[in-house]
């Protein structure tokens, strides 16, 4: 099983989980700090399951590897998705499966929402995908089949706004959150903390809506 764009491990961990001990689940992801991050994690868990650095479009695996192709919230920041697509293709064994997902509502919608009334404007990745159709005819084009796109939302608590704020910095809003000004990073936690707890300054609820696609190789 490959895992692309593997992060902190959300999709990798529990697939190694799946596998146990016949199966071997593999990570790639481009950031150098994650990939040791997500390694020394897994190593604290016992988790066979490792990422290497390695880039999307260009997968440094032989044809016909993988059972399973996965990836987790990633796709929408390849610069080029066909030909990740067309990697992931070439990597699997015929027979084998694919399962994407993108955010059609992300886990920073309540962040994104706070700098658009603060007028600091943020402009979705180029390849951000937020309809089933796009995603099902982006994959059909890509050469797979019996695609399925399922619609999937979720409510997610948080302590308080330093939760959520971490949270955040998890995905890939971390480089905009990082490179506000201390100024500009107080006003933006002023602005969600009104948003998101107007009246009450500990737990709140975000909403998030998920795109999960299947398709054959």
């Amino acid at each position: 099983m490959l895992d692309v764009a593997s992060g902190r491990g959300a999709v990798l961990f529990p697939c190694a989980e799946q596998v146990g001990q016949t199966g071997e689940v593999v990570g790639v992801d481009l950031a150098d700090e994650m990939v040791r991050a997500t390694n020394a994690e897994a190593s604290q868990r016992g988790i066979a399951g490792r990422v290497q650095v390695m880039d999307a479009e260009h997968l440094d695996f032989a044809d016909a590897t993988f059972d399973r192709v996965l990836c987790g919230f990633g796709i929408m920041f390849f610069p080029d998705q066909l030909r990740a697509l067309g990697e992931f293709r070439r990597v699997m064994k015929c027979g084998g499966r694919l399962a994407v997902s993108t955010w059609r509502v992300s886990q920073t919608s309540e962040i994104e929402a706070a700098m658009a009334e603060l007028g600091m404007h943020r402009a979705k990745q180029p390849g951000w995908i937020t309809e089933p159709d796009d995603l099902s005819k982006l994959l059909m084009t890509a050469g797979f089949t019996d695609v399925f796109v399922k619609v999937d939302s979720h409510s997610f608590r948080y302590a308080d706004v330093e939760e959520y704020w971490r949270q955040a910095r998890g995905t890939g809003m971390r480089r905009i959150l990082d490179e506000l000004n201390a100024a500009d990073a107080e006003r933006l936690r002023g602005a969600l903390t009104r948003r998101v707890s107007p009246e009450r300054p500990k737990e709140f609820y975000s909403t998030s809506t998920a795109l999960i696609a299947v398709g054959c190789c």
